[in-house]
């Protein structure tokens, strides 16, 4: 308690509760704006939004110097020189961290990305933890939006790859290969071996995108084959992120 304690404002609580709604202090907001100021209205916001990132990070360093776990926007493990690399957010990067180390230690260039912030989504500190030898990107999602052109994280993915490119923020050899994939909806679990499929799949000379993994699809065989029998030797430990959603709720 005292750890929660020194990481919030005792004065901003009572400011929050001042401002909520009760028979005591009735108010009104909202309603119904016209189009001479509704646009202009909408656009208000964009400085808090932008605001946002930096003020994040200055929550997680503060978290840091109280507990000793240090958090940023974006948070890169695997090797320093990794060619392919998994982005994702969520319980399920436990497991693709576990498999990275794993991997790595066996000598081969990957890596894991773990998206801390998704919204807003910050140009500046996800170019900033991209390892400079990235080749090739796969993108997991843990939703799906029929009928897009990919899942919300891919899609920002490649918007932020393109973005950085046009602005020279980030010198790619030739644009890189990214693909998208789900895995693990409805709690459907999420092994080291799924993650192994999805670094493979990268080594394809045509690497599968819209990929699903995780399930057997024979009606539009978007599916990943996956190679059950790998291990990373510590299958209690994985077991633990099988079946948590990404909101944290246990699933299984």
């Amino acid at each position: 308690y005292d750890d929660m304690k020194a990481l919030i404002s005792n004065e901003a609580v009572a400011a929050h509760k001042a401002r909520g709604l009760s028979p005591d202090r009735p108010m009104i907001s909202g309603t119904a704006q016209n189009p001479d100021v509704y646009f202009q209205g909408r656009e208000t916001v964009n400085k808090f939004y932008l605001a946002t990132p930096e003020i994040v990070e200055k929550a997680m360093s503060k978290f840091a110097q109280v507990v000793g776990r240090k958090y940023n926007l974006f948070d890169y493990v695997g090797a320093p020189d990794a060619e392919k690399i998994i982005i994702m957010m969520g319980s399920g990067a436990d497991t693709a961290h576990e498999t990275v180390d794993y991997l790595t230690r066996k000598g081969e260039k990957v890596g894991l990305l773990n998206v801390r912030l998704y919204r807003p989504f910050s140009l500046k500190h996800f170019i900033a933890a991209l390892p400079k030898t990235v080749k090739k990107m796969a993108v997991l999602d843990r939703t799906k939006e029929p009928g897009a052109i990919g899942e919300p994280l891919y899609v920002d993915v490649r918007t932020a790859i393109g973005q950085a490119m046009s602005q020279k923020l980030f010198k790619f050899d030739g644009y890189p290969v990214i693909v998208g994939g789900r895995y693990g909806l409805g709690s459907k679990e999420f092994t080291p071996a799924m993650v192994k499929a999805v670094f493979d799949n990268l080594d394809a000379a045509k690497p599968k995108d819209s990929f699903t993994v995780g399930i057997k699809d024979d009606v539009t065989n978007l599916s990943l084959d996956c190679d059950e029998s790998f291990s990373t030797n510590q299958d209690v430990y994985s077991a633990m992120f099988y079946g948590l959603g990404s909101d944290g709720t246990v699933g299984a």
